[in-house]
């Protein structure tokens, strides 16, 4: 009986190291080992974090009809149906509701998930304004040599942002061995990204992935000589007032950033975010994007047909 256990033991091994899955032992502690079946908004806590740091805090006054209690029914189930933690409405620059549930309050982060999409964007934007990214038709490869383009095709930066690659991904959160979840709880992203490769033609085809965010992430790190989360806090965070320090997600102790998610913070501070886009790069009447690029990342993009 012994023995039969070791070598199921060892064979288990031997399959873990042959199919490089040794991520879904992180996975399971994330997950199931807490009672739940895929990510949460606070497991940011099992995870190595790096700090984004707000050095001009700036507090959304109060509007005079600031409430905090739900009195139409409809949005009551809605929110309790979606399991919200925290809910917040800012018009005309002051906050007109809030309410939290579950422990939440003010301060207090969530992983914003793929909303970091959107903050990765915005960080690009703020890259072609510091000069240390040309526009969003540079080559890829300027900064990722080690990626293989499909039949010589340049994949060009615009083509991360617009999810039209081609890249090698397949964007599932269901399956437990994919590239989705390896990107999750593995401890190499940047190895991982640099070995995928491209297999369509960029700009053909839109097709929602993760990777092309995670790509954006490293060509950042490269352009700028900076971890993501420090040229964030330079350029973006302290820039729109954000009164508490973020933190980012990393793969492993002094790793990479995971830009296509995993950037925590509350929501009063995600509003600012919000308050950037609908003032088209400004926040308090300073520029913080250039309105050209705002205007681009909200186009529709114009695929190509080949």
């Amino acid at each position: 009986m012994i023995r039969r256990s070791f070598v199921f033991i060892l064979i288990l091994l031997m399959c873990i190291y042959f199919f490089d899955v040794s991520y879904l032992f992180k996975g399971i502690r994330c997950t199931y080992l807490r009672g739940e079946s895929s990510a949460q908004i606070d497991d940011y806590d099992f995870f190595f974090n790096r700090s984004v740091a707000a050095k001009n805090p700036f507090v959304v006054p109060f509007g005079k009809n600031y409430n905090d209690s739900i009195i139409n029914d409809s949005l009551d189930f809605a929110l309790k149906k979606s399991k919200s933690v925290a809910f917040l409405v800012v018009q005309n620059d002051s906050i007109r509701f809030e309410k939290y549930w579950k422990g939440w309050g003010k301060t207090k982060k969530a992983n914003s998930f793929s909303m970091a999409k959107s903050v990765m964007s915005l960080l690009i934007g703020c890259a072609i304004d510091q000069g240390i990214i040309v526009n969003v038709d540079q080559s890829i490869f300027d900064f990722l040599p080690e990626l293989q383009k499909f039949n010589n095709y340049d994949v060009k930066i615009r083509h991360l942002l617009e999810m039209s690659s081609g890249l090698d991904w397949l964007e599932n959160y269901k399956k437990p061995i994919s590239v989705t979840a390896k990107s999750y709880y593995d401890t190499d992203l940047k190895n991982l990204m640099l070995s995928r490769s491209f297999i369509s033609i960029p700009g053909k085809y839109h097709d929602y992935k993760s990777g092309d965010t995670q790509l954006l992430g490293l060509i950042l790190e490269r352009a700028s000589g900076k971890s993501v989360s420090s040229f964030a806090s330079d350029f973006l965070w302290s820039k729109i007032g954000a009164k508490n320090d973020a933190t980012w997600t990393l793969d492993d102790n002094n790793g990479v950033e995971k830009t296509f998610c995993c950037f925590n913070s509350s929501a009063r501070d995600f509003s600012k975010i919000g308050l950037l886009l609908l003032n088209r790069g400004e926040f308090l009447g300073r520029r913080v994007v250039s309105e050209k690029y705002i205007n681009w990342s909200l186009s529709v993009p114009e695929l190509i047909d080949i």
